[in-house]
């Protein structure tokens, strides 16, 4: 099969999926359901559901068994972005006002929830119910992932390690659930199961670091907030991290980060010292790190034309930094 045709066919199974989102988050609510369609319709990348299809063509491939799966993982996502609006005070999501900026936190919360006990209900009625037991998991290490963000707000001492461990739980254990669902229900063999797993986790990694980084030289338009938005929420990543090691200017930086009233001023001080210190740059080449372990992780694939399209896909992650 040429490699046209299989990214094609994911292109189409992904248009199929629109269909089933859209009608997974009906509901007689009216408060909520047309900001919910609206949340839907206004995009999104759909990488997690690609990413289960792609890995279920590494096992007996059926698209209507892995469907119900596919919808799921992108509902989770959803779910857990409407909840991340509410704690950021995110006015915009997708190039839309979020739920909570339209219809207030206390909705907002009720919304994400609804579009959570959605997936248990997709999962419980699918041919593999079984499957409840890792979807929970992944979900919960997602929620410990949030919540270790939540306990180290303006914590300067916070180590590359933490850092690492947050972001594998808050954002790329999705991905690895992603892969691992798809390759596990279309029953391809364990070493297949354990190197998608590896690169879910792996590519999730890189992409949190890089939307991470983003935060410094991201679009306002497209992002919804304005740079340095993390810090000024107290949220330490990356390019924070090496700053406060390696600039001549830490203490100062440090000490602006531990104000919980900055100022404006203050803030583009902070900003400027961690671009000075190299953190940006360091930031970029530890998500090529990431991609290259992604690709790294699935040389033991088969050569088909989905491995080239898996082997191809962290570099067009890694170049939302360029």
């Amino acid at each position: 099969m040429m490699f046209k045709q299989i990214v094609g066919e994911i292109e189409e199974e992904l248009l199929i999926l629109e269909d089933d989102l859209i009608r997974a988050v009906s509901t007689k609510r009216k408060l909520i359901e047309k900001p919910l369609m609206n949340m839907i319709s206004s995009g999104g990348k759909r990488l997690r559901p690609a990413m289960l299809l792609a890995a279920a063509r590494f096992g007996e491939y059926d698209f209507e068994i892995v469907r119900p799966l596919a919808l799921s993982v992108e509902l989770i996502h959803t779910a857990t972005i409407i909840h991340d609006d509410i704690v950021d005070d995110s006015p915009i999501r997708r190039g839309v006002l979020s739920i909570q900026s339209q219809l207030g936190k206390d909705v907002a919360v009720y919304a994400g929830d609804y579009i959570f006990c959605k997936v248990f209900e997709i999962l419980a009625a699918s041919t593999y119910s079984n499957i409840l037991e890792q979807v929970s998991k992944a979900m919960s290490q997602i929620c410990e992932g949030e919540l270790k963000q939540r306990e180290d707000l303006f914590d300067t001492d916070l180590t590359f390690k933490d850092y690492l461990y947050r972001i594998q739980k808050k954002t790329a254990i999705l991905f690895a659930l992603s892969a691992q669902m798809g390759a596990d229900v279309s029953k391809a063999p364990d070493k297949i199961i354990k190197a998608l797993y590896s690169y879910g986790i792996n590519i999730g990694m890189a992409f949190q670091i890089i939307d991470d980084l983003l935060d410094f030289t991201g679009d306002y338009k497209k992002l919804g907030k304005p740079t340095g938005s993390d810090i000024r929420e107290g949220i330490i990543t990356l390019p924070v991290i090496y700053a406060l090691k390696h600039s001549d200017d830490r203490e100062r930086l440090q000490e602006i980060l531990k104000n919980k009233n900055t100022n404006e001023d203050e803030m583009s001080i902070a900003v400027e010292i961690i671009q000075k210190s190299g953190g940006l740059k360091y930031t970029e080449h530890m998500a090529e790190r990431y991609v290259q372990k992604a690709k790294r992780s699935i040389v033991i694939l088969p050569n088909t034309p989905m491995k080239k399209l898996l082997e191809d896909a962290p570099e067009v992650i890694a170049r939302k930094c360029k």
